[in-house]
């Protein structure tokens, strides 16, 4: 029995292909690109303000868990400042209240697609972390919104559904 050996070995002036071409990945990506026009064309409006009622809910809650944090810490007490007027709040600030306000931080701003509507406009906590009423804001996207409720004794913050 006679055995075969393989060339592996390329023929001069012979091509291998292997990979992609360029023709063919500026087409998938010029696919991809069309497809997600698409989507966001259709889904755009209603699915980004329910996405920013989410985050900017979870982004609330965050910042008010780190000025009830920073007041148990300094001992002084610290506030948030939403800004804008009742018909429409575009964003708030933070702040230390010790010997007149303190900003301590930098702005948020809110999209403009997501109406808040918190039950007070300064929602503070004391030095032991208590916040001092019940606060709630609700986010209100095209579609769903979302609550952020602070407890008064323990100034504990939770994000709901609606």
């Amino acid at each position: 029995m006679r055995q075969r050996h393989l060339n592996l070995q390329s023929k001069p002036g012979a091509r291998v292909a292997s990979g992609f071409s360029l023709l063919e990945l500026i087409a998938v990506v010029t696919l991809m690109g069309v497809l997600s026009v698409v989507a966001i064309a259709r889904l755009g409006p209603s699915l980004l303000g329910d996405v920013a009622a989410h985050s900017d809910a979870r982004r609330l809650a965050l910042d008010l868990i780190q000025l009830r944090r920073r007041a148990i810490a300094t001992g002084d007490n610290h506030y948030l400042l939403f800004t804008g007027t009742k018909g429409g709040f575009t964003g708030y600030r933070l702040y230390r209240a010790s010997g007149g306000s303190v900003e301590i931080d930098s702005p948020r701003v809110f999209p403009a697609q997501l109406n808040v509507t918190p039950n007070s406009v300064r929602l503070e906590f004391n030095f032991e972390g208590q916040a001092l009423a019940a606060y709630q804001v609700t986010f209100t996207g095209p579609v769903r919104s979302r609550r952020v409720d602070v407890a008064p004794l323990t100034g504990a913050v939770r994000v709901t559904d609606l």
